[in-house]
């Protein structure tokens, strides 16, 4: 009789082992995985929350400098406000200099013999009406009141002799002239719609 020596317990102890080593290598891996997934997912996690916070502060920027601007928006408008009323009384004060531009004005252009009754400025415009003893006088005054450098538009309206109506004898005339140096009050653009 032969012999025969049996194999096979020894194949199947060996393919059980390699099985066992190859489960034990695919749990290793798998574990390996799991944990690689693992800190993946928590180091993007990270990184989100990061972003997330990152947004948040920059939202929140954004809403303190939209604060801001509006803020700006009315203290623009504010000072645009008190720069009107400024510029307002810039301009008054500046225009308290034509009165004064008008009395420097009239002596020296006075002719002997005329008086002036009413003076009456409006917007540089001077009208006045006085009297004199003869037209040689009204004649010598609008003269020099066109020669004179603070008046132009010299214009006469009216002479009238009153030696007919039982007055002294005397002339009224009536005049026109503007000044030259006369300031007109300078207002600051209105404010612009949308502010």
């Amino acid at each position: 009789m032969r012999r025969t020596m049996n194999l096979l317990p020894w194949r199947e102890m060996n393919r059980q082992a390699l099985r066992k080593h190859f489960f034990i290598k695919s749990a290793f891996f798998f574990s390996l995985l799991l944990v690689l997934l693992f800190f993946t997912y928590q180091y993007q996690e990270g990184k989100l929350n990061a972003q997330l916070e990152r947004n948040q502060l920059i939202n929140n920027e954004i809403d303190e400098l939209a604060l801001t601007l509006r803020t700006f928006s009315t203290k623009e408008v504010e000072r645009d406000a008190l720069e009107r009323r400024l510029d307002l009384v810039n301009s008054l004060q500046k225009q308290r200099n034509n009165a004064t531009l008008l009395f420097n004005l009239l002596p020296d252009v006075m002719a002997e013999g005329v008086v002036l009754d009413k003076v009456s400025m409006k917007d540089g415009k001077v009208k006045v009406e006085g009297r004199s003893h003869s037209n040689a006088q009204v004649a010598h005054f609008l003269a020099r009141l066109e020669k004179a450098k603070g008046a132009k538009n010299v214009q006469i309206h009216s002479i009238i002799n009153t030696l007919n109506l039982s007055i002294d004898d005397e002339n009224r005339f009536r005049a026109t002239f503007e000044l030259t140096d006369h300031l007109l009050p300078v207002f600051s653009k209105e404010p612009q719609n949308g502010r």
